[in-house]
């Protein structure tokens, strides 16, 4: 161990001669002021000793005696003027790490001034470096002083837009090497900050929030003497408000060339609150509620009251509204006048300003949709240090009610008829004129003419347009009227301001009934359009004339009377017409079918002669029937080679057609014939129809069979001279289905259907045919028909077709019950047979498992003993 501890010396001396032992202190003089903390620390560099370095610190007072202070080492040390101090903490020296200690002393006096020697024990073999370090303290009395005169501090209210100014007083007593610096803050709340600082080098600096503001001059900070600081603030906004605060500082400079501040004291000098324009900013339209006459010019002004109203400027925007709402998205913008008295408005209507808190709406010539509430919008604009504006307060005022009444003109309206027609197709002139006219100065006259059809006097009335003059003069026709009006057959005529003449060139019977006129007054805007200010309509003159309706008489003659099948029948329909001008008949030929009583069309011809077949749709005889016209007022109908299913009653339907001006054909009347009979000799036989069935309710699946069984009566017919169509259909509450037919060649004709089922038609006899439904379901339901037309065959080898004759209804019925029935019975029953078999199954298996094992076992081992017994 020994030798260890010499090697360590030795090494630890050579180090040390090497490097040199370096203790370190700020470089001096620390001044302090008195009563304050101070930190002197020491350290060694290149540090070669024990584990941990001890420090002795050593005072040389301004006199020149020298104290010992503290020691990390010897508690001994310090001299007995210190030992309460460091006793009591007040003095104590604190190991910041193994090499570096620091100094405290806590409330310095005047008489801890001197020079501090920091040195550090060795038992180092040889001196290499400095073993210590010295620094003067300086400790100087507290001279700072920071006050607000009390002549000068304020606390009070000032308007947005204002100045003000505020002064506070810092000095200290002239020490070498220490500087004043002053800063002047705002507190709001309990967050400061920073307006301006006169540092301690002497220059201004301003705070982030006001740097703007002090490099256009907004905020100052002036140095008036005698140690008075005085902060002047232009153009105050809401923001300036708080309690300003004077801090003065003392400052010093550390070994680093750097500011240090040793001292810092404050003072409120007052609190400042700032007053916003817009509350104190109120708007009015003077003179209330306002009524004055079209044409004429309205005044309205527009006051603003408002602090601080010198520095401020007001932009001005007036409304009208339709409703006594502010609301500027439905209200119409008149004029805008911007905060530079630059108007934009237009020359009817303009906006000046009177005083520096009155601006004036003038509109001129005013009109009748000029009728609302007017108010103006203020909005005020606060200038700002760098010459800009900002939005300071916005107001609008409450509405005013301006009623503009017009002059609406007088006249009267008086209709007459220069020419009435006595006839149809006579001309027809009415007149309508304007009498008494007053107040119409500039009042454009317009007409439009109307027409009453005559109704009872327990109906309500309507009126029709035949077309009006609008306030253009540009035509334009009602809805009925516009062919009439626009090929020229109605007129309409202006023959001065004052009267108006319409013009129906050929009057129509329809058009008698009551006419009238109603003229209006229309009177000009600003903007060149028209308004309308008032109708006026006349009495309601008749028009009409004595004459006789229209009639028409149709007599049908038979030229050629039909007895037997495959005769030529003739019928000649006379019309005569009276009171139609210039007539053309159409005809129309009906056939009325004497079983059903139903009407039937059979041909057709048209005023022009155009025929054209309409029912008639048999594809052999579409040419055996001819219509003709005799005569202008006679035709004929022919019909050739007639069958006995022809047979009816046939009459003529004429149509009488008249034109009018424009030789457009419009309908006048019509009449209907009497009726001819086409009527056959009953020389063969009579037939009936009747249904079958061994059964009329079948449950679902089952097929059933209808027989339509055909009996003849009278004269015996034989089956090669008769033949017959057959067609079935069946019928349910809503509608009728055709199913199958069979026409005398044998030839079937099926319709699709919708259901499961399926049917079919076949002939069993000579006179029975049998329809079967496969498969029924429920929609085969309904009453089932059978309907037969028979032909016969004439001596000379022709076919003839007599009428179709139907049999009476039968109705099927597809019985649901037993099935329904028998549903669940036989679900259970399918479900306890198929539980039975499966326990069956498992008592099986169980028995073959178990009961015939040791049987089998047994047999087994009879035969191998049979087989051993073999083999010996």
């Amino acid at each position: 161990m020994e030798h260890f501890f010499d090697s360590f010396f030795i090494l630890s001396t050579i180090f040390a001669i090497c490097l040199g032992r370096i203790v370190k202190v700020p470089a001096g003089p620390l001044i302090r002021v008195e009563g304050r903390d101070i930190v002197i620390p020491c350290n060694v560099s290149h540090f070669d000793g024990p584990p941990e370095q001890d420090f002795d610190w050593e005072l040389t007072q301004d006199s020149g005696s020298k104290m010992q202070v503290v020691s990390t080492l010897d508690s001994s040390f310090t001299d007995k003027s210190y030992e309460d101090r460091v006793n009591s903490g007040e003095i104590a020296v604190e190991r910041t790490s193994a090499s570096s200690v620091a100094l405290r002393i806590k409330h310095v006096k005047l008489t801890d001034s001197g020079k501090y020697k920091c040195l550090t024990p060795s038992t180092d073999a040889s001196i290499s470096g400095n073993y210590d370090a010295e620094v003067e303290l300086r400790v100087i009395s507290d001279s700072l002083k920071v006050t607000a005169p009390k002549s000068r501090s304020k606390t009070g209210s000032i308007t947005e837009g204002s100045s003000f100014d505020l002064r506070c007083t810092a000095s200290q007593d002239s020490v070498e090497g220490t500087h004043l610096s002053v800063t002047w803050e705002v507190r709001r709340g309990a967050a400061s900050e920073k307006i301006l600082s006169l540092n301690p080098d002497g220059g201004v600096m301003a705070g982030s929030g006001y740097s703007q503001r002090y490099q256009a001059g907004g905020v100052r900070l002036e140095l008036l003497g005698n140690g008075v600081y005085r902060l002047v603030v232009s153009h105050a906004v809401p923001t300036d408000e708080g309690t300003y605060v004077c801090v003065a500082g003392q400052w010093v400079k550390d070994e680093s060339g750097a500011w240090k501040n040793i001292l810092e004291k404050s003072t409120d000098v007052g609190e400042v609150k700032v007053t916003p324009i817009a509350s104190s900013l109120m708007v009015s339209v003077g003179g209330g509620n306002v009524t004055l006459n079209a044409d004429s010019t309205l005044e309205l002004t527009c006051t603003v009251a408002t602090a601080n109203s010198e520095s401020i400027r007001m932009e001005v925007t007036w409304y009208v509204s339709p409703t006594p709402s502010t609301d500027q998205g439905s209200s119409r913008l008149l004029v805008h006048m911007d905060r530079d008295s630059v108007v934009n408005g237009s020359d009817a209507v303009t906006v000046s300003r009177v005083s520096a808190d009155a601006t004036r709406l003038v509109f001129r010539e005013v009109e009748k949709t000029d009728t609302g509430y007017y108010f103006c919008k203020v909005v005020g604009w606060m200038p700002q240090s760098d010459g800009t504006w900002y939005k300071a307060a916005e107001k609008t005022s409450t509405s005013v009610r301006v009623t503009v009444t017009l002059l609406e003109p007088t006249y009267s309206v008086l209709l007459s008829a220069p020419t009435t027609p006595h006839f149809s197709d006579d001309p027809t002139e009415l007149e309508c004129k304007v009498t008494d006219v007053q107040n119409a100065n500039g009042t454009r006259m317009t007409v439009s003419w109307h027409y009453r059809k005559p109704t009872p006097a327990d109906l309500p009335v309507s009126d029709d347009l035949i077309a009006t003059m609008d306030q253009n003069w540009d035509l334009q026709a009602g809805e009925k009227y516009k062919e009439r009006v626009g090929k020229g057959h109605i007129v309409l005529t202006k023959l001065d301001p004052a009267v108006f003449k319409l013009q129906i060139l050929h009057t129509r019977d329809t058009d008698r009934g009551e006419y009238f006129c109603t003229v209006s007054a229309w009177a000009q805007t600003k903007d060149h359009s028209w308004v309308k200010t008032k109708d006026v309509s006349s009495r309601n003159l008749p028009v009409s004339w004595e004459q006789e309706d229209p009639s028409l008489t149709v007599v049908a003659t038979p030229l050629k009377a039909v007895f037997s099948g495959g005769d030529t029948f003739e019928m000649a329909c006379k019309v005569t017409g009276k009171k139609l001008k210039n007539p053309k008949y159409s005809v129309l030929i009906n056939v009325e079918e004497p079983s059903s009583r139903k009407i039937r069309k059979i041909m057709s011809m048209s005023q022009d002669s155009v025929t054209r077949l309409e029912e008639w749709n048999e594809k052999n005889r579409l040419d055996s029937v001819v219509l003709e016209k005799s005569s202008a007022d006679e035709f004929r109908f022919r019909m050739y080679g007639t069958q006995i299913s022809d047979a009816g009653y046939y009459y003529c339907e004429v149509t009488a057609w008249t034109p009018d001006a424009g030789n457009t054909w419009s309908e006048a009347t019509r009449g209907i014939s009497n009726k001819v009979k086409i009527d056959f000799e009953n020389t063969g036989p009579a037939f009936s129809v009747s249904l079958h069935s061994d059964r009329l309710t079948v449950y679902p699946g089952e097929t059933v069979k209808i027989e339509c069984v055909i009996t003849v009566h009278g004269a015996a017919a034989g089956t090669d001279n008769t033949s017959y169509d057959v067609k079935w259909s069946v019928s349910t509450e809503d509608k009728s289905v055709f199913l199958v037919s069979m026409n005398r060649w044998g030839v079937r004709t099926l319709t699709p259907r919708n259901g499961s089922s399926d049917c079919s038609l076949e002939r069993i006899k000579p006179r029975t045919y049998r329809l079967s439904i496969h498969n029924t379901d429920d929609t085969d339901r309904g009453n089932y028909h059978c309907s037969v037309t028979p032909w016969l065959q004439t001596s000379d080898g022709s076919w003839q077709k007599s009428l179709e004759i139907q049999s009476e209804p039968v109705l099927l019925k597809v019985d649901f019950a037993m099935l329904e029935s028998l549903k669940y019975p036989l679900l259970l029953g399918a479900a306890a047979a198929l539980c039975v078999g499966l326990l069956a199954m498992l008592i099986g298996y169980i028995g073959a498992r178990f009961c015939c094992k040791n049987t089998l076992q047994g047999d087994m081992r009879g035969n191998r003993q049979l087989l051993s017994m073999e083999m010996h």
